[in-house]
């Protein structure tokens, strides 16, 4: 059975359908733009010469048919994350095969090693949430002092996240109590070192801010997908309270307890 063929049967249809659909979540799932989602799984539909292809891309979900609609898929891709090294493996996989260069059994082991492609270590997770906070708080004008707090809690963030993924916590559980304790461990590092904690907290809040889904979303809504852009805007706003929620917990309650404001 040949993958290339003009009129592939209905069997070599059906696999061509659940490749180039896995193809599409893993991309999806990984932090690829939508349209670019969409743009990948036709290239793939094309080269391999399923016809009458359509495909609908949403922010956590896949529609898509070929032929008289005799064939059809959903798959809802409810967890979504940033690892481009995934997106960029499939989007050359898809240069590959738009070539002509790769049969559908290359192209499915291809896939395969694409999705398993792991996470960088958590030590350099750690170390680089510990640089991006020490780096932004003396962006938004802190001290040396009040950017090694900011590192602290950084690096008790990043720490704190990891575990979270690890017990599969609800991801706005995770954001609140994270804000939280980054807040906590700012107050904490600038009062044993002697500094205002304000540039440490937001420094330290960076590293948590939703910069990748609202820009996503506005790019979404110049491509003309306003649902896909609305979903990604909504998702950076929740983010966005409950970085504020847990923030504002724990000031109002250090101001309650204590009787001093963080300036």
């Amino acid at each position: 059975m040949n993958s290339r063929e003009v009129f592939p049967d209905e069997e070599l249809r059906r696999r061509i359908m659940d490749f180039i659909m896995a193809a599409g979540q893993t991309l999806l799932e990984n932090g690829a733009e939508v349209f670019r989602v969409e743009q990948t799984m036709e290239i793939m539909a094309r080269s391999f010469h399923l016809r009458e292809f359509h495909v609908y891309v949403l922010t956590n979900g896949i529609f898509a048919s070929a032929g008289t609609a005799e064939i059809s898929e959903v798959r809802n891709v409810p967890n979504r994350t940033t690892h481009l090294s995934r997106v960029a493996a499939v989007n050359a996989l898809s240069r590959e095969i738009a070539e002509g260069n790769m049969t559908l059994d290359e192209a499915e082991s291809r896939l395969v090693l694409a999705r398993r492609i792991p996470f960088p270590k958590d030590w350099v997770q750690l170390v680089s949430g510990m640089c991006g906070a020490f780096c932004f708080a003396l962006i938004f004008g802190g001290t040396l002092r009040s950017a090694l707090a900011a590192a602290l809690a950084g690096f008790l963030a990043n720490g704190y996240l990891l575990l979270c993924g690890r017990h599969d916590l609800p991801g706005g559980f995770c954001k609140i109590s994270c804000a939280a304790l980054i807040t906590l461990a700012c107050i904490l590092g600038c009062s044993l070192l002697g500094t205002s904690a304000s540039h440490a907290i937001i420094g330290s809040l960076m590293i948590l801010t939703p910069g990748i889904a609202f820009t996503m979303g506005i790019r979404d809504f110049v491509q003309g997908d306003y649902l896909s852009g609305t979903i990604r805007m909504i998702d950076a706003l929740l983010i966005a309270a409950s970085i504020a929620i847990g923030t504002g917990l724990v000031l109002s309650l250090y101001t309650f307890f204590t009787g001093v404001v963080v300036a």
